[in-house]
């Protein structure tokens, strides 16, 4: 009798206990070309990372886990990559950073990259990945709506150029 209880119990408590899961995240935007290759000053937004809600995250649902739950979120990883043209070249953009924002938070630097020329690999579909900024993004998570923006240097590219992002949560939750 002793033991079966002890076996409820112990089930009981696991399954309530903290929950690690990866959440991820991507989207596209598309960077105006010019055969000018003028400064960029302006980097697009990308597709699907303002407002984001993380309630509406397949991630969060599949793991039974609302934003309330969230006890600590760190960046995995975050990947650039060119979808279309794909013959294209990073080589138009020098630096990137990616910020963080919600409201009554301050916005925070969690991924960068310098040198991205040398970074990055080759056509076709050119990739580069960014250094992660060992910050938790759990405050920005539990907010109704979060925005990750992308900044940085570089020129226009000779053609429009889509750029495809995919960002990587290492999501730490728990019920109480």
């Amino acid at each position: 009798m002793t033991r079966a209880l002890f076996g409820l119990l112990l089930a009981f408590v696991t399954g309530c206990g903290p929950i690690t899961f990866t959440a991820t995240l991507s989207g596209e935007g598309t960077v105006a070309g010019s055969p000018l290759g003028a400064l960029l000053n302006v980097f697009p937004s990308i597709g699907g990372f303002a407002n984001i809600d993380f309630a509406q995250n397949q991630d969060f649902q599949n793991n039974k886990t609302t934003r309330e739950m969230v006890r600590s979120v760190k960046v995995k990883s975050l990947v650039a990559r060119i979808k279309n043209p794909a013959a294209a070249k990073l080589d138009f953009i020098d630096s990137l950073e990616f910020t963080a924002k919600a409201a009554g938070q301050a916005d925070l630097v969690f991924a960068k990259k310098e040198g991205i020329p040398a970074a990055a690999t080759m056509p076709p579909n050119s990739t580069v990945t960014f250094d992660v900024v060992d910050v938790d993004l759990s405050s920005y998570v539990k907010q109704p709506a979060m925005t990750l923006e992308l900044s940085g240097k570089g020129r226009q590219p000779p053609q429009d150029t889509t750029l495809e992002v995919t960002v990587q949560l290492q999501v730490g939750a728990a019920p109480f």
